[in-house]
């Protein structure tokens, strides 16, 4: 029987030595070596020996390099090509508007945005290809310092940094503008989904809930405490629908939305002391506020509507805006280039986030379910009113179109789809059997001792 043994796991290392992702190795050799061990039995109760019925058995299985080349196919890493043709798509755009952007204003303290410009997307790209390559499920086992991390930054950024509105979003770190408020609202969801996901999954009761809560709570807090209204509204919304896909309680999930509003809408009224509301209610009556705080809607409005099918040209273009049009990357493309580039910059996003879409139900573990849930909520929620901002009907607001908008959220947006993509590019290297056993572990650390 040693003997039988010996070959077959002699004829595995064969064909594991063909298979590159050695996360399926173990997989592989118990599918595989099993359904060897069978043919042999069903050979030995027919009356060949040992050695005979594991020479079937190999012979059966066929040439090792053959059979483990074919296993490499079915379980080797994967490229996403559609998603990084659409950004590379996205990145020529983003670089040429914001060139059009430098070249046709003349107040010098703008020229350097393109280079600005251009160094965030440099970074943002060398991120993306770290975080392809990086093994993402070593992120949970950091989720816990992660979230402590961002909320003791979030805590100390009141008293170390502050604009001309009290906004503490900004760090300045080596030359580079960080952007915490906007870090925090990407990674704390998936920081709070990676600690809470076995426990809403295996046993969603209301002590589980409640912390759930507690966990978004606490930078929820941080947040208004930066004043950054925005990436709280965000944050609020991304863990809601986070909370709605881990626990499948739609009816917790609606209750907890109506609760978040209302807290919202309250603040707006009896907390707000830059005159949000004001700015925000503008758009009701765009007409009674020509300048001032409906300056801007105007502005976009009579944009798109003198753009044309064809757009004005660069010649003809910045008579509205001036040295704003880099904050509405989707206006200067409309005014330059008319209603068919909006209408073809509308089909692309559309297609990307549909693309993001996808993969979901390709990937077979709950984390990566969940990475991918929230990256791709998180994109789409900035696309869909990046979209609606640039017809000048709803409150501006300061949210960055990704990929193409100019600012250091370039950065983020590079890096979350690159680990959006590390997920799809291991999609079938992750071993079912290690995955079990690394959720059991992580749900009773007393096994591993």
């Amino acid at each position: 029987m040693m003997d039988q043994h010996e070959k077959i796991k002699h004829y595995l290392d064969q064909l594991c030595s063909q298979v590159k992702a050695r996360e399926v190795h173990t997989d592989l050799r118990d599918e595989l070596g099993n359904h060897m061990e069978e043919m042999m039995l069903d050979k030995e109760q027919e009356g060949l020996s040992q050695e005979e019925a594991a020479a079937y058995a190999i012979e059966q299985m066929g040439d090792p390099a053959v059979v483990g080349k074919s296993m490499h196919r079915l379980h080797r890493h994967r490229m996403h090509w559609g998603l990084l043709v659409g950004l590379i798509g996205l990145s020529i755009t983003s670089l040429l508007l914001i060139w059009i952007f430098t070249t046709n204003v003349a107040d010098e303290k703008y020229q350097s945005l393109y280079r600005g410009h251009v160094v965030y997307t440099v970074i943002g790209v060398m991120l993306m290809f770290f975080f392809i390559y990086f093994d993402y499920r070593k992120l949970k086992k950091a989720a816990w310092w992660i979230y402590i991390l961002l909320n003791v930054m979030l805590w100390i950024s009141p008293m170390i940094t502050k604009d001309i509105h009290g906004n503490s979003r900004y760090w300045s770190l080596f030359g580079l503008t960080i952007d915490l408020t906007t870090a925090s609202v990407w990674i704390l969801p998936l920081a709070i989904g990676a600690i809470m996901l076995d426990k809403l999954r295996s046993n969603c009761n209301m002590q589980s809930i409640l912390t759930y809560i507690a966990m978004v709570m606490f930078p929820a807090v941080l947040l208004f405490q930066t004043l950054d209204w925005v990436r709280l509204f965000l944050f609020g919304i991304m863990c809601i629908i986070l909370f709605g896909w881990l626990t499948r309680k739609w009816l917790y999930t609606a209750l907890g939305a109506v609760v978040t509003g209302s807290i919202f809408v309250l603040l707006l009224f009896f907390a707000d002391q830059y005159g949000r509301l004001k700015r925000l209610s503008v758009v009701l009556n765009l007409q009674d506020y020509p300048y001032g705080d409906g300056y801007n809607n105007n502005s976009i409005i009579e944009v798109i509507q003198s753009s044309g099918w064809w757009g004005n040209g660069i010649d003809t273009t910045f008579d509205k805006f001036k040295t704003s049009y880099y904050n509405y990357p989707g206006v200067l493309l409309i005014d330059v280039f008319g209603w068919s580039a909006g209408i073809l910059l509308l089909v692309g996003v559309i297609w990307y986030v549909a693309s993001m879409m996808k993969i979901l139900p390709r990937i077979r573990d709950d984390f990566s379910r969940m990475i991918i849930v929230s990256i791709t909520a998180m994109f789409a929620l900035q696309i869909i009113y990046s979209l609606a901002m640039t017809t000048g009907k709803v409150p501006i607001l300061s949210i960055s179109f990704p990929f193409i908008g100019y600012g250091n959220h370039l950065i983020y947006d590079y890096a979350m789809l690159g680990l959006l993509l590390g997920v799809y590019r291991r999609k079938d290297t992750i071993s079912k059997r290690n995955e079990k056993i690394r959720q059991k572990v992580d749900a009773d650390p007393m096994t591993s001792s």
